[in-house]
């Protein structure tokens, strides 16, 4: 019975070890959590200022400076202007307190050049207003096409067909080209003529007031 006794004390060490051994090879083992890089910080840079136009001191108090690098760089991308797309410009010339410029153009039938002398003298006279000689330093376009009204040959009035605009600059693929943003079209007839200049400059004038709130002293 002892000799029993001590096989079985030395199976069941024998089984309490192996078991130990089991237990130790499946324990999952603990691992430290993984820590992310700290993400580098923005930093104002001369390129910064040239697609910002922002000083180091301004890009500091705006609080740029707390934007991670890749923040910055989504901010910059979103305002900066896509190659593909054509942009506007209608603010070349900033208005003269009080005064506005306009380019006129007349053409039609106006061989004697008189009903285009009467729509200019007639736009000239408009309180605030200075005709300028060429588009681009203009801040109202008037583009005037004259028809001549004749039946059996004999004249019998003139029809004047209007477009106003605005001077703008178009820049697309680097490249920037002058063009007017269209306003207000339509047209008048005079039996003479002459009353054609009256209602061009009659409507200008309304076309102007917003122009003339933005230019006042």
């Amino acid at each position: 019975m002892n000799a029993l006794a001590a096989q079985s004390r030395v199976l069941v060490a024998a089984l309490l070890l192996v078991g130990q051994v089991a237990v130790a090879q499946t324990a999952p083992v603990a691992h430290k959590p993984k820590t992310s890089p700290k993400s580098a910080m923005a930093a104002w840079t001369p390129e910064v200022q040239q697609s910002l136009g922002l000083s180091a001191t301004d890009f500091n108090a705006s609080g740029l400076n707390k934007l991670t690098k890749v923040q910055l760089a989504a901010l910059e991308a979103s305002i900066r202007p896509d190659p593909k797309k054509r942009l506007l410009n209608c603010s070349a010339n900033p208005l003269v307190r009080g005064r506005i410029r306009v380019f006129l153009t007349v053409a039609g039938d106006d061989s004697s050049g008189q009903i285009a002398n009467q729509i200019r003298t007639a736009v000239a006279s408009l309180s605030g207003v200075d005709v300028v000689d060429v588009a681009t330093n203009a801040d109202r376009v008037l583009n005037v096409v004259i028809q001549e009204q004749t039946t059996a040959k004999r004249t019998i009035g003139f029809t004047a067909s209007y477009l106003t605009g605005t001077p703008c600059t178009q820049e697309f693929g680097g490249q920037k080209t002058n063009v007017e943003l269209k306003g207000t079209l339509g047209s008048y007839t005079d039996a003479k003529g002459a009353g054609l200049a009256l209602d061009l400059a009659g409507m200008l004038d309304q076309d102007l007031q917003p122009l003339r709130a933005a230019s006042a002293p």
